[in-house]
């Protein structure tokens, strides 16, 4: 199953209990605090269902994972 915006949006709005409806794809994510480590980990969990690929430990890295955009580039490549 493909990531889309859309779900990505619905599952950190759920998890955070934050409306990220208006945050911009490239808006920090981790390194701002909205996303805090307890959410990574159930991010994690949440991408590797959905693109039924593991994740590796040395993948979870800002670069990869701070911001809506990086994460669905993440996921597609995936």
């Amino acid at each position: 199953m493909a990531v889309t915006r859309e779900s990505l949006l619905a599952f950190l709005s759920k998890r955070t209990r934050a409306d990220l409806t208006k945050v911009d794809d490239t808006a920090a994510l981790f390194s701002s605090g909205v996303v805090d480590s307890f959410e990574l980990a159930s991010l994690m969990v949440w991408l590797e269902k959905q693109t039924g690929a593991r994740i590796n430990p040395s993948d979870i890295t800002v670069d990869n994972l701070d911001s809506i955009a990086r994460i669905l580039a993440y996921a597609s490549s995936r």
